[in-house]
């Protein structure tokens, strides 16, 4: 038989997913986890973006051949570089890159931080693909199970640090596999493991029926599964990949077929397994399928005329970072390098993305949207990832402060107790002032370990320890970049001396249940003074002062006349005339300057022949009486 048929149906099986007119981004991970660096949330994202091509093209350099000769020209020119797809370079296209989070029904943007290309950030901790390599152990594929474990030591030998990789070796049953090495790490050691799995490794010489799509189910299921569980002390990869190779044999099975492996390709594509459990974080699995034909030409002839090679095709979701290609007996050692530098070239085309996101749904379920405007040509976006889990709790994603931002004002203007406090940042609460809340720490006390618990009594109780403390400041003013608060009035919310005093803060929106910064670490710390002199009431008091103390030298200065202290001052009288030599005594004058005070100092009467004779009368015209006012 001919195998131009059959590369016609490889033709559309890759064309179909193919096809399109321009480039299209893929968000194949929303990792959480990287999110936080210290009190910031930034968000990880795994991005590619890739323009296929036709496969016609590829394959037109095979038109004329048959048999092996046409499979191998085949295998070869998928292999090539360039030839099914493009990957574009996302730092060029980042500015026109925006990514939004549904928050409350509405879109809320999240601001581009940085792109790393995904082969430069393989040191990173959590940077790696966690790696299923199922091989068929089956009877039937026993004269292919060699080639099938050189391609599987090309895999281990490439690994990268932070990868992790499961070797499965399955047969005919389900949950029952002749080898499973369990995850093991980079490490040399547990490299070692995963070979000596492999060596020891031998195909079944039981001939069974089977299902090969609900085997492959299982492992996915059961590998994947447990991939939280494995012994290594190593941060679970961000990135998955099945790796299969088999004959795809499965005799009369339904289940394994073209149209089936397409279904089950989607299935992989949404990365929740199982599909119905809506807890589960969305990790699509992209597949790399290589077909391991039988050796025999008439076995080869039958399976090309079968559904073996449509569902080994059908697997491997190019779409997201999945591969087939086709090896023939003993070609295995010498096509296996190549096979994996074209996957790991896939691969490296993707970004490692952040980005900064304020705001959270304060749901468990969260939807993202990847889009870009004005690229040339337009690339096309990614909304795939909608209403699913991200693997973290919405209350524990911190709030978004500009800690430099409101050092910097805290540092040109110290806060102190009785003030106000301005924190800057971005913030989710849509003017409500009633929902921020800022909490002091009082010096020499740590925070509370409660507030990082996400357990929502335990963080109720810490709080409420605080209030009773008096350390809680009410919002006196809300926008979506600041917050004003009132400082509480107390010298117990001040750390160190002189310069170096400073204030801890933790600013809680009781809305969404998320707090800023709230260990030793990251709790927001800015500059803070002892309460300041009350200026105004001192000037007031000393002004006081002054003024009783001058009315006081008015009344000393006031006081009795001359002559011997009178009682007092007589108010409201006109001062008596000026005392003339020659002229006429004056009425009350005293004598010898008496005044108007009583005996024996001043007189009651005038002077004679007006008045008495001294001590009572007035005395001789020698002077007169004082100015009565």
């Amino acid at each position: 038989m001919k195998f131009g048929a059959a590369l016609v149906s490889v033709s559309i099986a890759l064309g179909a997913s193919t096809a399109l007119a321009f480039p299209e981004s893929h968000v194949l991970r929303i990792d959480p986890r990287a999110a936080s660096s210290g009190s910031t949330p930034l968000l990880s994202t795994l991005v590619e973006v890739v323009e296929f091509h036709s496969p016609s093209d590829a394959l037109s350099a095979c038109n004329g051949k048959t048999g092996n000769a046409e499979l191998d020209c085949w295998s070869e020119a998928v292999n090539r570089d360039g030839v099914l797809w493009t990957g574009f370079d996302f730092t060029k296209v980042q500015a026109n890159a925006f990514l939004t989070a549904k928050v409350n029904g509405a879109d809320f943007p999240a601001r581009f931080e940085s792109a790393t290309k995904w082969s430069d950030a393989q040191t990173t901790p959590g940077i790696g693909t966690a790696w299923v390599i199922a091989i068929d152990g089956s009877q039937s594929n026993a004269d292919r199970f060699h080639d099938a474990q050189e391609i599987a030591y090309a895999f281990i030998k490439q690994m990268q640090p932070n990868d992790l990789m499961d070797i499965v070796v399955f047969d005919s049953r389900d949950h029952q596999y002749l080898a499973d090495s369990k995850w093991k790490a980079y490490a040399t050691k547990e490299r070692d493991d995963l070979v000596h799995t492999l060596d020891k490794a031998a195909p079944s010489k039981i001939a069974q029926d089977r299902s090969l799509f609900s085997i492959l189910q299982n492992v996915i299921g059961d590998a994947f599964g447990g991939l939280g569980n494995f012994s290594a002390t190593q941060t679970v990869p961000m990135h998955q990949a099945l790796v299969v190779l088999s004959n795809g044999y499965a005799k009369a099975d339904a289940g394994t077929t073209g149209p089936s492996a397409q279904a089950f390709s989607a299935y992989l594509n949404k990365g929740r397994f199982p599909d119905d459990n809506t807890a589960a974080v969305k990790t699509p699995l992209p597949v790399i399928s290589v077909w391991l034909p039988p050796t025999t030409a008439t076995q080869v002839g039958d399976m090309l005329r079968n559904n073996e090679n449509q569902f080994m095709q059908s697997l491997a979701n190019v779409k997201i970072g999945g591969f087939y290609t086709v090896v023939r007996g003993g070609q295995g050692q010498a096509k296996a390098p190549g096979i994996v530098n074209a996957v790991r070239k896939r691969f490296n085309s993707m970004y490692l993305v952040k980005w900064r996101l304020s705001c959270l749904n304060p749901t468990i379920e969260q939807s993202f949207a990847l889009n870009f405007k004005n690229t040339t040509p337009q690339i096309i976006g990614d909304t795939t990832f909608k209403d699913v889990p991200i693997g973290i709790d919405p209350t524990a994603w911190p709030l978004d402060i500009d800690v430099e931002k409101t050092q910097a004002e805290a540092n040109t203007t110290p806060i102190f107790p009785g003030g106000k406090m301005k924190v800057f940042g971005t913030f989710c609460w849509a003017g409500a002032k009633d929902r921020a809340e800022a909490y002091f720490i009082p010096a020499g006390s740590k925070p509370d370990p409660q507030l990082a618990s996400g357990n929502a009594d335990a963080i109720k109780n810490a709080v409420q320890s605080l209030v009773q403390q008096n350390m809680r400041g009410s919002a006196l003013e809300v926008g979506d970049t600041f917050v004003t608060f009132q400082v509480p009035d107390e010298e117990k919310l001040l750390d160190g001396n002189g310069d170096n005093t400073v204030a801890h803060i933790i600013v809680y929106d009781n809305g969404a249940r998320r707090l800023s910064g709230h260990d030793e670490k990251n709790i927001l710390t800015v500059k803070a003074a002892k309460k300041p002199f009350p200026m105004l009431i001192a000037i007031g008091a000393g002004g006081a002062v002054v003024v009783v103390g001058l009315l006081l030298v008015v009344i000393m200065r006031g006081g009795g006349g001359g002559g011997g202290g009178g009682r007092g001052k007589r108010v409201g009288q006109p001062p008596p005339a000026p005392i003339i030599a020659g002229g006429p005594i004056p009425p009350y004058g005293g004598g010898g300057g008496g005044g108007y005070g009583p005996p024996p100092g001043g007189g009651y009467g005038p002077p004679p022949p007006y008045g008495g004779t001294p001590p009572y009368g007035g005395g001789p015209p020698q002077g007169y009486a004082p100015n009565p006012r």
